[in-house]
């Protein structure tokens, strides 16, 4: 009785499990690819590791190693357009972008203190950084990121 459980069991995890997930990679690519996507998922990686570790003063070799990957990003994105600017009437579209390269910039000088307090081992300074990004991260998405459908 039980060798025959096993597999309808797992007939049933399969069957209700697997359209699920390929339900999922549909919705995930709705919005086609973008330079700017792909430099901002790339910063998003290495920021989500930076956040874990920021506080650790034995992970600092590493943090600024994903600092600078996370620069390197931000200036990229910097010179890119967002997707959302199509959006924008035609009229507002040069205030948009400008909007958003100041934000890039004011988010590049905050990668940069937080490279200096690495680097001066003061992890408490770059805790502090990386909530006030966090924030700007959060705002910035919702001033320039076009909403998930």
């Amino acid at each position: 009785m039980k060798s025959r459980l096993l597999p309808l069991a797992l007939a049933l995890i399969v069957g209700c499990v697997a359209p699920t997930l390929g339900r999922a990679q549909e919705h995930k690519h709705k919005e086609p690819e973008t330079e700017l996507g792909n430099t901002m998922d790339k910063m998003n990686g290495a920021w989500r590791k930076l956040k874990k570790q920021v506080a650790d003063p034995a992970s600092n070799a590493s943090s600024l190693e994903l600092v600078a990957t996370i620069g390197a990003a931000a200036d990229k994105a910097a010179t890119l357009k967002p997707a959302r600017l199509t959006d924008v009437p035609a009229a507002d579209q040069a205030k948009f972008l400008a909007d958003y390269q100041a934000q890039m910039k004011d988010f590049g000088a905050q990668i940069a203190k937080l490279g200096a307090a690495l680097k001066a081992n003061d992890n408490a300074a770059a805790q502090a950084i990386v909530q006030k990004m966090g924030a700007m991260q959060k705002e910035g998405h919702k001033d320039f990121k076009r909403p998930d459908m």
